[in-house]
């Protein structure tokens, strides 16, 4: 088996190509190629190639990245079917290992790697995107939101802090500073979600999160009755929540604690549809989309092939 290990050398403020060489020892005896984005062939352009026109061979793909990089990828893909994901964290979030329950030994994580064995088959989110003139589909391995943690998510891209902190491994402050500005700044809207055979309204919503995984936002744990296996997307709401009871909400959150307080709501299905009456920021797994006033989101038919 040949592994095609895929990376941005920029990628983590520059982790993503210190990761790899840290590890590159402890494939010796493997069969693998190296494949680093670059600003005219990115990481999504590079899977493309690598799982176009297969012929039914197996490809095996070893993403060294965080979820922004996983999320590039499974966008990339063309035959999942004959696709074997493997993944080696290096990110902020890093969602998807945490979720998993996945090894933090580097080590022990590529051994597993290394038997090429597939252990999940993962659902794969997709949002069809509507909103600023256009409609695009995007694919997603952890989440999509509209709201509070897409509008978070477009903040702390802009600001210049992010790689400073990101070099200095606390990138996951930046995102608490702007979650605080969000609430403070962004206007709740009243969206129509319609989940599961129902259809409601629900009146000055902060944030709507659509969940695969249970954690997103680096260990936040919206949904914790997610199943990636189970062929259903898990919503969690805010509904007239102030934006001080929302701040106060967060650090339940953060252990799933929040279910059943005043204000938050819960669904469940495999296709679910929102439409705003004003635009709100939209992300999948915290790659911002840009505003939307309609989402659609599913599970697609094919799985995602784990060998993590």
């Amino acid at each position: 088996m040949v592994f095609h290990f895929v990376l941005n050398p920029a990628g983590a403020s520059g982790k993503a190509l210190e990761k790899w060489k840290r590890v590159k020892p402890l494939f010796d005896g493997c069969e693998y190629k190296l494949h680093r984005s670059t600003l005219d062939r990115s990481i999504g352009d590079i899977c493309r190639e690598l799982t176009s026109e297969t012929g039914g061979r197996e490809t095996a793909l070893v993403i060294i990245g965080g979820d922004g990089t996983l999320n590039e990828a499974v966008n990339g893909i063309v035959d999942l079917e004959s696709t074997l994901f493997g993944f080696i964290p290096c990110g902020t979030g890093n969602d998807m290992q945490r979720d998993m329950g996945l090894p933090k030994s580097e080590k022990e994580l590529i051994a597993l790697i290394k038997e090429g064995r597939v252990r999940h088959c993962a659902d794969i989110g997709e949002l069809t995107f509507c909103g600023e003139g256009k409609s695009i589909k995007r694919r997603f391995n952890i989440s999509s939101d509209i709201g509070f943690g897409a509008a978070t998510c477009a903040y702390a891209d802009k600001t210049k802090l992010k790689p400073v902190l990101n070099r200095l491994g606390l990138g996951r402050m930046i995102y608490l500073i702007e979650a605080v500005k969000v609430c403070f700044t962004v206007k709740p809207a009243n969206v129509k979600i319609s989940c599961g055979g129902k259809t409601r309204l629900y009146k000055d919503c902060l944030s709507a999160i659509v969940m695969n995984h249970k954690h997103e936002g680096g260990g936040f744990e919206f949904c914790p009755d997610a199943d990636f296996t189970d062929g259903q997307l898990d919503l969690c709401l805010g509904s007239r929540i102030s934006k001080i009871g929302y701040l106060r909400l967060l650090p339940y959150a953060l252990k799933g604690k929040h279910l059943g307080l005043r204000g938050v709501y819960t669904g469940r299905g495999d296709v679910i549809k929102m439409s705003c009456d004003k635009p709100m920021w939209a992300h999948t797994d915290g790659e911002v989309l840009g505003k939307v006033d309609r989402v659609e989101m599913r599970i697609i038919p094919e799985k995602l092939r784990l060998i993590v």
